[in-house]
This record gives C-alpha cells, sequence and structure tokens, in this order.
C-alpha cells in the first residue's frame, strides 16, 4: 500500500511507463544494429575481405550509443523537473 497520494502515484507511474519504452526502443535499435553488423561482418568474410574495421564501428556504435544515453538522461531530467513542480 503506497503512502504517495494518488495524483503523484500515477505521475510516477507514467513516468516510468516512458522510461520502460524508451528503453525497449534502445533494446531493439540495439538489437537491428547488432545484427545489421552481423550481416555486414558475413558479406565480408565471403567476399574475403578481413574485418579490420570492426573495431572502428563499435567505437562508432559506442559513441552513438553514449550520445542517445546522454539525450535520454537529460529528457528524464526536464521531465521529472517538470514533474515535480507541478506537484
Amino acid at each position: 500500500d503506497s503512502k504517495l497520494p494518488s495524483a503523484v502515484r500515477n505521475t510516477l507511474l507514467e513516468l516510468f511507463g516512458q522510461i520502460e519504452r524508451e528503453f525497449e526502443n534502445l533494446y531493439i535499435e540495439n538489437l537491428e544494429l547488432r545484427r545489421e553488423i552481423d550481416t555486414l561482418n558475413e558479406r565480408l568474410a565471403g567476399e574475403g575481405q578481413t574485418v579490420d574495421g570492426a573495431e572502428l564501428s563499435k567505437g562508432q556504435l559506442k559513441a552513438k550509443a553514449s550520445h542517445s544515453t546522454s539525450q535520454l538522461s537529460q529528457k528524464l531530467k526536464t521531465t521529472y523537473k517538470a514533474s515535480t513542480s507541478k506537484v
């Protein structure tokens, strides 16, 4: 049983739902990117080429993921500040 007022509780549940959807989207995007990398690596291997650029690709993916994470973090902070000021 929660001691929070129902309006605050509902707002929190909505925000956590948004966070969960955002993580699901990132997870799906990550899976798709991994599949794409595997496909490209297989294509390169089939052509007899080496996969020296794989490390570069991983670095680029990490940079993109870091950028997405910082955007999500900023969005969450903004949403949190807006919701707490309403309460």
